[in-house]
């Protein structure tokens, strides 16, 4: 009995030994997430389906690398998390869930507290056909962001269900049966592409709803595109709705293109488009900052295209910049000098505004009189509300030069106040100068004593503006009573005698008309006395006269001429180099004179020397025709031709009589 025992306990060992090692491992851990029907374990977990997909239990992270998801089971779930944490979606290249069982399945389902973030540089389509099944559900929240991007087609659900749905930077297209995205706030910044869609009548693009304790209901739009269409208001938010730059587009195939149960505010320079067939608007307040709204209504009877009681306001610092109107009959009105007041009166609207600053203008000196300020040609009497720009400036006043210039407004507070310095008018110095003229035209040798004379012109201040002018017509009476108080000597012929001595030293040959100065020279009568020195003044002014208004003769341009004619007679296009003759032609300047001739006469030179300094191109080389070809102007090669012409003559008689005897030989 004992040996019996014994062999059975050996048979059990042995059979324990021959058991696989795997058999008696761990468990494997099991995760809260399943991806295409197979829940991760940290078995599968870096390995989970076609393409590469892994998941990182540490992070969260669950990396798709051109993974295609499309194992279409009843009720299946392309991705599915209970984990108790934000699930992490990195995308790499092209991946795809799809889900075409007619029963259901969502492309990415998390419970009611799990939120989801997608990112990466990959891109993510989901195709959902199942009824009431969508794209991305979840009770939290949804952000998709870096430069992901996200095509969602829920064809009997909603493109993306959350609390919160973020797209920062990314591009989202959303197209849901009921909603492309229905959350409790929706928030679109930083440069992100959305386009949203609804596919089912009385349906919205975007609708975002209050939370149940009355919170949320947002939408924010900052720095990034979107678009939106849908039957119902393309976007639909039961909160506030801000535009803060980017580009907005929505349109309603049967009603207003936006609706809110808050306030609209559009600023940043946003630019904002709807076409609806019933008014854009809301139940609040409808601001507008810097922004351009082009709002349409296509409806077929006069249905204007903005809410007559969510008419736009203008925010404070702003101003319409271009306010156009159409009418039901088509025909377009201005609208800018009216304001917002009528803006509910037409089917299509389109307004711009920009932002405004009040700019004070500051001229000194502070006791001007008169002082008048045109901005942009208009009179400005106090502050006045400029856009950021430049704008010419105009200042007057008594007793001051014009002011003109620009000014240039930014949103910087220091460009707000402008500081025009005007300028005096200079003292008038016409009697001063008269004074001067006449001192300086007497000769001082002429008079016994002339320093009276020189100190009252050498005390003279020049600078002084209109408010010293007294000071200004004293020095001229100073200079001018000193000239009286002269006394001549005798008459003086020296300035005669310099004159004629200056025109005989005079070739009359340079000039075109040398009588002028010859007829001031014969004129000259010998003899005056002292009393009589202004007509012998006189007599050497007509002299100086003369010779001042004398006009040398032309300049030479024979050579010039004839270097250029020669030039124009080459054919540039043998040359390998023709531009050295372009430019010293070109270089040519006309209107010189006589004095000037060596200056021509280098053109001519600069010509020549460009035309001798030309090489002539080789001769072609294609086959059948001599590299040896004359060129124009090269006659050195003529011998050669005529020699070559007789060879091939003699050489074609020779051939015609060879072939004679030859046929006469037979």
């Amino acid at each position: 009995m004992k040996k019996k025992l014994f062999a059975i306990l050996l048979s059990i060992v042995m059979v324990v030994g021959l058991l696989p090692v795997t058999a008696l491992a761990a468990d494997p851990t099991v995760y809260d997430i399943w991806v295409d029907g197979v829940q991760v374990t940290s078995e599968n977990k870096d390995n989970l389906c076609s393409g590469t997909v892994s998941y990182d239990p540490t992070t969260h992270t669950l990396s798709l690398n051109n993974a295609t998801l499309d194992k279409d089971t009843k009720s299946g779930y392309g991705i599915k998390t209970n984990i108790p944490s934000t699930l992490k979606i990195r995308l790499t290249g092209t991946n795809s869930i799809t889900r075409t069982y007619p029963g259901g399945g969502v492309g990415i389902y998390l419970n009611y507290s799990n939120s989801v973030e997608i990112t990466g540089d990959g891109t993510l389509v989901i195709n959902v056909i199942g009824e009431n099944y969508d794209g991305i559900s979840t009770g939290a929240d949804v952000k998709i962001s870096d430069k992901a991007r996200v095509i969602i087609n829920s064809e009997g659900g909603l493109g993306i269900a959350g609390r919160m749905v973020e797209i920062d930077g990314a591009t989202v297209d959303s197209t849901g049966l009921y909603a492309g995205i229905d959350a409790h706030r929706l928030k679109i910044v930083n440069g992100a592409d959305v386009t949203l869609k609804a596919t089912q009548d009385k349906r919205n693009g975007a609708f975002i709803r209050k939370d149940n304790e009355g919170n949320g209901g947002d939408i924010e739009l900052a720095a990034s595109k979107v678009k939106a269409t849908s039957y119902y208001p393309a976007l639909f938010t039961e909160g506030n709705l801000t535009v803060n730059g980017g580009e907005v587009s929505c349109t309603s195939t049967a009603d207003g293109a936006i609706w809110t149960k808050g306030d609209i505010l559009i600023k940043g320079g946003a630019k904002v488009t709807t076409d609806g067939k019933f008014p854009m608007g809301g139940n609040g307040t409808f601001t507008v900052e810097e922004a351009e709204v082009d709002a349409k209504n296509t409806n077929v009877n006069n249905i204007p295209a903005i809410f007559d009681e969510c008419v736009p306001v203008i925010a404070d610092g702003y101003h319409l910049n271009y306010a156009k109107a159409v009418d039901s009959e088509g025909t377009e009105i201005d609208l800018l000098s009216s304001g917002t007041q009528y803006f509910a009166l037409y089917k299509n609207v389109h307004f711009i505004t920009k932002a405004v600053y009040p700019v004070s203008f500051v001229v000194t000196p502070d006791s001007l009189t008169n002082v008048v300020v045109k901005v942009n040609g208009q009179e400005v009497t106090g502050p006045v509300s400029l856009e950021a720009g430049t704008y010419p400036v105009e200042v007057t006043a008594d007793n001051c030069k014009a002011y003109t210039g620009n000014i240039t407004i930014t949103a910087d507070a220091a460009t707000h106040t402008q500081t025009i310095a005007m300028t005096y008018l200079p003292a008038d110095y016409t009697k001063v100068d008269e004074a001067i003229a006449k001192a300086n035209a007497l000769n001082k040798d002429n008079y016994k004593d002339f320093s009276a004379v020189e100190a009252a012109v050498n005390a003279v201040v020049r600078d002084k503006n209109i408010t010293e002018q007294s000071e200004v017509d004293a020095m001229a009476k100073v200079i001018e009573d000193a000239i009286a108080a002269l006394q001549y000597k005798d008459a003086d012929y020296t300035k005669v005698d310099a004159a004629i001595a200056k025109a005989n030293a005079l070739n009359k040959n340079d000039y075109k008309d040398f009588t002028g100065v010859e007829a001031a020279v014969n004129a000259v009568t010998r003899g005056k006395n002292l009393t009589e020195q202004t007509e012998v003044d006189a007599m050497a002014k007509a002299i100086e006269d003369a010779i001042a208004a004398l006009q040398y003769k032309d300049a030479d341009y024979t050579k010039v001429d004839a270097a250029i004619a020669k030039a124009n007679a080459l054919k540039k296009a043998d040359y390998k180099d023709f531009s050295g003759v372009e430019t010293a032609v070109k270089a040519v300047v006309r209107g010189k004179n006589i004095t000037e001739q060596s200056e021509v006469d280098k053109m001519a030179k600069a010509i020549e020397d460009a035309i001798a300094a030309l090489e002539k191109k080789p001769a072609s080389t294609k086959p059948g025709t001599s590299d040896k070809s004359p060129q124009t102007g090269d006659t050195s090669n003529l011998a050669l031709w005529i020699a070559l012409l007789f060879i091939s003559g003699g050489a074609a008689i020779g051939t015609t009589v060879v072939s004679r005897k030859k046929k006469y030989n037979r």
